[in-house]
């Protein structure tokens, strides 16, 4: 097929097509999206927490959360590479390489959370040299003191549930962490606050509280990987195989590109409350307030994302490009659609979400403040990681990765910086500079990963 043919074929030849791929692609993301949802849920219930305690204790736990939330989305990043593999061999059916792939992917796990852990310990050091009090030094230091142990049980986590995503079966996913969202709930009202018999721990309970949460979630996909009726035939346990280097590295292939280019998006967002750390706890609250919002929000397209890398990898694994493009396409106006609304409900409830989280009236008012400008991000942000998604489907990671880095890193970092904490270009803006930086970052991300995108589709489709 010609370039001119492919742009061709950028429109349906039916509604009844568009409708099976919507509902396709639905029937995964909504289980992802109620999923995904439940576990940042569990940091703004964390942050909603700390905020009722003190001002510091929410400083505190925003700064600790940002340095876990690094390390986290390293590991899914790694994880996600085990998702396109997964789905090639479901869609070939090819069970006993998807079985020994998974095997393998819980060996590599072992080595990772042990990264993590020292990851933790490196976060606690960088918290030691910034600009904040001894008492939001402290509390941050005592809410990641638990994390070691959740750094080495989490990889694990995310090696089973990589391996039930990519085969198509996300309801564990929903489940589990709607069970886990309201255990955290429980745990942190209880060690926070010194309730139902359990000590005050102010800010540092929400931590343990992760930890106890995570130990259930990884109890729980190890007994369902057991009993699944969908996971029967493959028996993922059966004949476990000794570590093997080669199929490490595969999964790394793919996993530490995917793993960099998160990071290169999130990690701008992370390095946000270590900058603006100096600028006091009233700004560091309201900007927590207002990115953990924005981040439950960011949860609709991330699982949409999530279910086309499945879809467009399971189509590639049967040999069919075309399904495979015209999935990514539906996917794309999907997100698309959903962002406006979510953005539009930004706007419109500003003041009230912002009012929730704290009684403080500056941080009320800068929180509802930053709502605007995370309406603007979600509407170009979710084309970037709707086209990073379909990109991963056909296993094209280093391009992309590229990309991020140029438009997070080089174009608008130095923009946010100069904008934020500088007079360069007049009185320096604050945290308003960092997020006018976020949506330039992403509007260049998402110009160049469609661009991306659709050299990378009309190559499959001309191969066919």
């Amino acid at each position: 097929m010609s370039r001119k043919d492919f742009w061709c074929t950028m429109q349906y030849p039916s509604n009844s097509r568009f409708k099976s791929d919507s509902v396709a692609i639905l029937r995964l993301a909504t289980p992802l999206v109620g999923g995904q949802i439940a576990v940042v849920g569990m940091t703004v219930t964390d942050i909603y927490m700390a905020g009722q305690y003190s001002v510091e204790a929410l400083a505190a736990v925003q700064l600790g959360g940002n340095i876990w939330s690094m390390i986290t989305l390293l590991i899914i990043g790694i994880m996600i590479g085990n998702n396109p593999i997964i789905g090639n061999y479901w869609g070939a059916r090819q069970l006993a390489k998807l079985r020994s792939q998974f095997q393998q992917v819980v060996w590599l796990a072992v080595p990772m959370g042990f990264a993590a852990a020292l990851g933790v310990l490196l976060g606690i050091f960088i918290l030691s040299q910034l600009e904040i009090s001894d008492q939001v030094f402290s509390i941050a230091r005592d809410y990641l003191l638990p994390y070691l142990f959740t750094a080495l049980l989490l990889p694990t986590f995310y090696a089973f549930r990589s391996t039930f995503e990519g085969v198509g079966d996300t309801r564990p996913v929903l489940v589990f962490n709607s069970i886990a969202f309201a255990l955290n709930l429980v745990f942190d009202y209880a060690l926070v606050f010194g309730k139902l018999g359990a000590p005050e721990l102010g800010g540092a309970g929400a931590g343990w509280a992760t930890l106890l949460v995570m130990l259930f979630l990884l109890a729980c996909v190890a007994i369902y990987a057991r009993v699944s009726r969908t996971l029967r035939d493959i028996d993922l346990y059966r004949h476990f195989g000794r570590p093997q280097l080669q199929h490490m590295l595969k999964t790394l292939a793919i996993g530490v590109p995917i793993a960099l280019n998160i990071g290169a998006e999130f990690g701008f967002f992370a390095v946000i409350p270590l900058l603006i750390a100096h600028l006091g706890p009233t700004v560091i609250g309201a900007h927590a307030v207002a990115i953990n919002i924005d981040s439950l929000a960011f949860m609709v397209p991330l699982s949409i994302a999530q279910a086309l890398t499945i879809l467009v990898a399971q189509a590639e694994g049967r040999g069919d490009s075309e399904t495979a493009r015209r999935i990514c396409l539906t996917g794309f106006k999907i997100v698309f659609l959903l962002a406006l609304v979510l953005s539009a409900l930004k706007v419109l409830l500003r003041h009230d979400l912002a009012g929730l989280f704290s009684a403080e009236p500056e941080i009320t008012r800068l929180a509802a403040d930053l709502f605007l400008f995370a309406a603007v991000l979600g509407c170009v942000d979710c084309l970037q990681i709707a086209c990073s998604g379909a990109l991963r489907g056909f296993q094209d990671v280093k391009v992309p990765l590229l990309i991020q880095v140029v438009a997070f890193w080089v174009i608008a970092f130095p923009i946010a910086y100069s904008l934020a904490l500088t007079d360069y270009w007049g009185s320096a803006w604050g945290v308003k500079g960092f997020w006018l930086g976020m949506i330039i970052a992403a509007s260049c991300a998402s110009i160049g990963l469609l661009a991306r995108w659709y050299y990378v589709a009309a190559r499959v489709v001309a191969r066919g």
